[in-house]
């Protein structure tokens, strides 16, 4: 009588090992492909987020304009609104129309650097008067710091070159520089926005 063929103990159990090496591998796979889509998508978010903010300064700043207005609640305390452009370090105020797509029409815009990021607060012409415009806004977040740098003319009609600071409001500059460190390994490139409406030498005030 003939014996049937068939597995013994010892090749199941290596069967099975090999069955449970195999899984492992592909698991491993599995979970590495899919940390890797998901920095690529937080990287592709975070790209998209950097060309927003940079689209938005350079569509404000470009077409910053000559305004004064009595602040009616919209400015700080102690500060004087009555100049048409203020620049610091890490602060900008300026008049400029919104892009369509957040409401246009032309509106006090002040950035600002805090809490590693930069925002802007809008505040809207009323007659003679600024009054406050929806709540501030994120621009861009995990910002490490900020830097802007002005350039344009003196009252005396000098070129300036490049100032940490814009110390004649009644006047626009020429020029912004927006240097950006940011966090996370993200890249800002040096950002220029030329000032369309060039009133720096011939401003009134």
């Amino acid at each position: 009588m003939r014996r049937e063929a068939g597995f013994t103990l010892l090749e199941m159990l290596v069967v099975i090992v090999l069955l449970g090496l195999m899984l492992g591998l592909v698991g491993t796979s599995l979970v590495t492909a899919r940390h890797t889509v998901a920095q690529a998508e937080r990287k592709s978010e975070r790209i998209d987020e950097i060309r927003a903010a940079r689209r938005f300064l350079r569509h404000s700043l470009s077409q910053t304009v000559p305004l004064r207005a009595e602040d009616g609640g919209a400015g700080e305390a102690g500060s004087n609104e009555a100049g048409s452009f203020r620049g610091a370090p890490r602060s900008m105020t300026f008049y400029a129309p919104l892009p369509s797509s957040l409401g246009g029409g032309i509106r006090r815009q002040r950035l600002m650097f805090a809490d590693r990021r930069l925002t802007v607060t809008l505040a809207r012409l009323v007659g003679e008067r600024l009054e406050p415009w929806g709540e501030p806004q994120r621009l861009l977040e995990g910002v490490e710091d900020v830097h802007f740098t002005y350039r344009g003319r003196s009252p005396l009609g000098e070129p300036t070159g490049w100032r940490d600071d814009w110390p004649w409001p009644r006047r626009l500059p020429r020029a912004v520089r927006i240097d950006l460190r940011l966090s996370g390994g993200a890249r800002w490139i040096t950002q220029r926005v030329d000032l369309r409406l060039d009133l720096s030498g011939g401003a009134a005030g």
